[in-house]
This record gives structure tokens, sequence and C-alpha cells, in this order.
């Protein structure tokens, strides 16, 4: 197997198309098609299947596909240590954080960061759970820092904590309910919380379910930050969020927490990474800036 052959699959992978997939990778046509063609030679069995609808790997080939990505991060792992060894620094930084994070600590981190790793780029995405959990395991990021549980994290991955957030009930200025004082005077309203596993919309629930409360009734699923906030602050359903968000002007500027006298669960944020990485020393050094960043700033004090 080569590199240029495991790009190829990869791509094809991801885009469907034998041009697209030859435009992501700067090859041309026949020149993706030859490595394709040569890797299952040397495998033996068909990884692609084409077809008028485009291009779509075989089992083979999707059996293939994660270990190709792994393969490719590794490798460029290895280059970005040269880089560094060399005094080129270099290299890439992939990781996925929470808008928890992103809101508070990023800033703080990435100009930590920046201070000693001044050539080294950064790819930040956003870090809901499933999504972030899928490029961790592929290599396709470093590391993710999310809210778990770890007692739910399988063998393969490792998990820092960095802080404990407590959970509020969001809802819009003039919100009819915005006022309440009880979670059971809420049995009315409608929701939009993103109900993925291990997700705080999920631990809400499960907390209104184990106070006898109800489940809420969810009429709208969203994993978007952006798009959250715009349906928090634009409508009458409520949401769920850290308290911290509170900090943030624009945000209390047209989101207010509902002042319920229960105590709202707390959840754990922490670092993600797979245990058999081997992380180059820019992503180690990133890792730090974040956990810095979350010691230095104060924990929210809001009610």
């Amino acid at each position: 197997m080569k590199h240029n052959q495991l790009r190829a699959l990869v791509a094809i992978a991801e885009h469907g198309s034998l041009r697209a997939a030859a435009k992501t990778v700067c090859l041309s046509q026949p020149a993706l098609t030859k490595a394709i063609r040569e890797l299952e030679q040397d495998l033996g069995v068909t990884l692609v299947a084409r077809s008028a609808r485009g291009a779509q790997l075989t089992p083979f080939g999707r059996a293939i596909y994660t270990r190709a990505k792994l393969i490719l991060a590794e490798m460029q792992h290895a280059r970005d240590d040269v880089y560094r060894l060399s005094g080129t620094e270099g290299g890439v930084v992939s990781c996925a954080v929470t808008p928890l994070i992103s809101l508070k600590y990023l800033p703080r981190a990435i100009r930590m960061f920046r201070q000693r790793m001044t050539t080294t780029r950064l790819s930040v995405h956003e870090g809901f759970l499933t999504q972030a959990m899928a490029g961790v395991r592929d290599g396709t990021l470093d590391f993710a820092i999310v809210v778990l549980d770890d007692s739910k994290l399988s063998n393969e991955f490792q998990f820092r904590p960095l802080l404990e957030a407590r959970l509020m009930i969001s809802a819009r200025k003039g919100h009819p309910l915005a006022d309440a004082r009880s979670i059971f005077e809420l049995g009315g309203a409608q929701w939009m919380l993103n109900t993925t596993p291990e997700s705080i919309g999920r631990v809400l629930q499960d907390y209104f379910v184990d106070m006898g409360a109800g489940a809420p009734r969810v009429v709208m699923e969203c994993s978007s930050f952006s798009g959250s906030f715009s349906m928090s602050a634009n409508s009458d359903l409520l949401s769920c969020c850290p308290q911290s968000f509170l900090e943030s002007p624009w945000f209390n500027a047209a989101v207010v927490a509902i002042p319920v006298a229960e105590s709202l669960p707390q959840v754990t944020v922490g670092i993600v990474s797979r245990r058999d990485a081997l992380n180059t020393a820019a992503c180690d050094y990133l890792i730090d800036c974040f956990a810095e960043a979350v010691a230095a700033l104060p924990p929210f004090e809001g009610g």
C-alpha cells in the first residue's frame, strides 16, 4: 500500500465521484484511477464500484477506508515531528471543541499556543460528541474537548477531565415561562434539544424523568450551536445549555436562565484522544494550553 493509493481511496469514499476525488488530491482522473487499480491488484479484491451514480466503496473498500484514514493521519504526524526536529515547525493540529470551551477558553488557549508554535496550522471544529468521537476514532481529529461521562468511554480512548459545568434551562427574554420556579411548571412547553447519547440534552431529559417531571417534549433536534442560539432567542422553544453561556453579553442580551428551584445536573467536560495515538509535540502543547486556560479562568458563579 502506498500513500497516494490510500489518499485516493479516502477521497473517493468522501466525495463519491472520481472527478471530485481527483480534484481533492490534486491528481488527474486517470492517475487516481491508476492508483486505485494498483491497490486493488495488490490486495486481490475490488475496492471501488463505479456506476452512473458515481463511485462507492465495496465492502472490501469500506474495510480498508477506516484504517487508511488512521494510516494517513499517523504519516502526517511523522512529517510534523520531522518538521519540528529540523527547526521548521509547520504541521497541523486538528481538534473539535464543545461550545462551552469555544466561548470562554478557546481564545486564551490559542494565544498561548501561538506564542510558542508560530507556524503550526490549527484546524478547530465544533465539538458535539457524536461527530467529534468519530473524528478522533478515525484520526481526522487529534483530540476533542467534549461533554462526556467517562465511565461509558470505551477502552480505545483516554479522557482528561477539565471542568464541571452546571446546566441551565434557557428561554428567550419575555418568554411566558421565563419566571417559572420549578421544572414541574414546564410540562406544557416545547423543547429544542440535542438528544444524542451523552449530550447535555439527554442529561436533562434523564434528570426530568428521574425527578418525576416527565421527559421534556422535544419538537426540534439541533446539534448546531449557532442554530440553537438563533432558535432560543427567536422562538418559544425551551432549551438547555451551560450556565457560563450567560457570561457572553451577546448571549444574555437575548436569552435568560429560567430560575427553577431544583438544582440542575452538572456535566463533565474533558479532552478525549485515542489511547494508542502518538501525538506530535504541537498537539500535546495545545492540549496543555487548553488545560492552563481552564485553570486560569474562574468558574461561572451566576445563579
